[in-house]
């Protein structure tokens, strides 16, 4: 047997046979005694309408004892606390267990632990990483993150979030309601309008419970002032839930960071309590993880159905499980043989029939698949040629050489062309202008002869021209001596008008051919710039 310990319900479960739920109240009906489920553990004991004073654990403990006769006695039982209570709440209420008889030996299990093994017996869990098991009830709902390995065993501490709850959702079902009546209905005061509407919010919290398995529902509502019949639909339960399931789950992806835990671990989240049954809770939750949301039949009772399955593994398991002696194992009957044992096929002797020739349909050969040459083309892939192979680049390349070379050539022999060939058959004096300059006029001597200057000629292109005209011949008489002679003089041309030519890369100096003797003179040869005297 499994007792459940909720804020707003008891639970007793007889697994595999019967459960029972009552509120979290003792005392005769009206002189009840309530709220002391949260209180378990406070040093402040709580005053009865009688004036006498109890202690919170101890309420809670006769509240437990009063459930167990409507479910029949067990051996083994199992108490599930909320996962949220501190250690002084617990240790205060192991202590007041063990005043109990009924309630001494029992095994002491938080509520998620236990929702856990419950749901790994039916309809099953995930064997390997984290599970996040949610528990939706009354006052809150608790997340707690175990370890499917380990035994479900908790990882982290346990996240309370109050945001969330069935009161919370009672309460805005009860706004809903009171929205659609008159000014009138809701103006009255006085005890006898708070007594109405609080059984009006326990009809919206049934009314609740109710849309969790049909989508419309009625209620009545019974106030001083005012009585009528509201409907209820699943839809207007969803839009109250949508925003605070909304808030639900950024806890609960927080909770998973500061616990390490990725999202790719989380395996599940199992879901307890009397909220899960909300439909829109499950769809919600695995549409923002993207995993499965499992829960049982009936939520609500997955604690205490969990707390005895605990207390039956910390048992030994004697009372569910008992060693049964196994039938004996009969050999069978043996079967009289009604036809000789057949031989072997190497010793059969049967006729072999013969081969029957094939009378199906004859089908025509397959028709021939020709392939053509741009289904070729299409088909091999384009190979990258780099730039430096392709033709049209080496033969441009070609004929740049080739033309480079033309041009190197035709250079070459202007060049030589332009060098001045020696003229042997001229018997004038050739003279290169060096520069501008001319020779200064000499007396006349008996036998003219002519001066002149001969200097190297410059890196010119052009052939030089002739300095002056041929002397006249030796032979030839001077004028009488009353008449002066004409001095002789050598007027050098005009320079020529200069190009601008490239230099050669090595000029070239050109040889200086030997200069004929004139008759008349010895056979002298002047050296460049040096004057000869007459």
């Amino acid at each position: 047997m499994g007792l459940s310990i909720g804020a707003t319900n008891l639970t007793a479960v007889a697994v595999g046979r019967t459960s029972l739920t009552r509120p979290a109240q003792v005392g005769v009906p009206g002189r009840e005694l309530t709220d002391f489920v949260d209180r378990v553990g406070d040093p402040v004991a709580i005053l009865a309408p009688d004036g006498s004073s109890h202690r919170p654990e101890t309420l809670l403990v006769e509240a437990l004892r009063a459930m167990l006769p409507g479910v029949g006695g067990a051996s083994q039982l199992g108490v599930t606390h909320p996962v949220h209570w501190r250690p002084a709440a617990i240790d205060a209420l192991r202590a007041a267990l063990a005043t109990a008889p009924e309630l001494a030996g029992a095994a002491l299990v938080d509520d998620a632990s236990a929702a856990a093994t419950a749901l790994a017996d039916h309809p099953g869990l995930p064997t390997r990483g984290a599970i996040a098991v949610c528990d939706f009830g009354g006052s809150g709902t608790s997340i707690t993150f175990v370890d499917a390995a380990n035994g479900y065993r908790p990882i982290g501490p346990v996240v309370r979030h109050l945001e969330l709850s069935g009161a919370m959702v009672d309460q805005a079902l009860l706004r809903r309601v009171l929205a659609d009546l008159p000014d009138s209905a809701t103006g009255a005061a006085g005890t006898s309008a708070l007594g109405s509407l609080s059984r009006l919010r326990d009809q919206c919290r049934a009314a609740k419970e109710r849309l969790s398995d049909v989508v419309a529902t009625a209620l009545q509502v019974d106030l001083p002032t005012h009585r009528a019949e509201v409907r209820l639909t699943r839809d207007e339960l969803d839009a109250q839930l949508r925003a605070p399931l909304a808030e639900f789950v950024l806890v609960l992806r927080d909770a998973m960071q500061r616990n390490a835990i990725r999202p790719g671990d989380l395996a599940a989240v199992a879901s307890a309590g009397g909220g899960a049954r909300i439909p829109v809770i499950t769809t919600t939750l695995s549409e923002h993880l993207g995993i499965p949301v499992i829960t049982a039949p009936y939520p609500a009772l997955s604690a205490a159905i969990g707390g005895g399955l605990t207390a039956v593994a910390r048992a030994g398991g004697d009372a569910v499980t008992a060693v049964a002696t196994a039938a004996p194992v009969l050999a069978a009957p043996a079967v009289p043989a009604s036809s000789p044992p057949q031989l072997a096929w190497s010793q059969d002797t049967g006729a072999i029939a013969e081969p029957v020739p094939y009378a199906g349909p004859v089908h025509d050969p397959r028709p021939e698949v020709r392939f053509s040459a741009d289904d070729a083309s299409e088909s091999v892939a384009a190979v990258f040629v780099p730039w430096y192979r392709r033709p049209h680049v080496l033969l441009g390349l070609g004929a740049a050489v080739v033309l480079a070379a033309a041009v190197t050539a035709v250079v070459l022999l202007q060049h030589a062309d332009d060098t001045p060939a020696p003229n042997l058959d001229s018997t004038s004096t050739t003279a290169v202008p060096a520069s501008p300059e001319t020779s200064a006029p000499a007396p006349a001597p008996q036998t003219p002869a002519q001066t002149g200057t001969v200097a190297p000629p410059p890196p010119a292109t052009q052939a030089p021209q002739p300095a002056s005209e041929a002397p006249p011949p030796a032979t030839q008489a001077p004028e009488p001596a009353s008449e002066a002679p004409a001095p002789s003089s050598t007027e050098a041309p005009p320079p020529p008008p200069q190009t601008q030519t490239p230099p050669p890369a090595i000029p070239t100096i050109p040889t200086i051919p030997p200069i004929p003797t004139i008759p008349g003179l010895p056979p002298f040869i002047p050296q460049p710039g040096q004057l000869v005297s007459p």
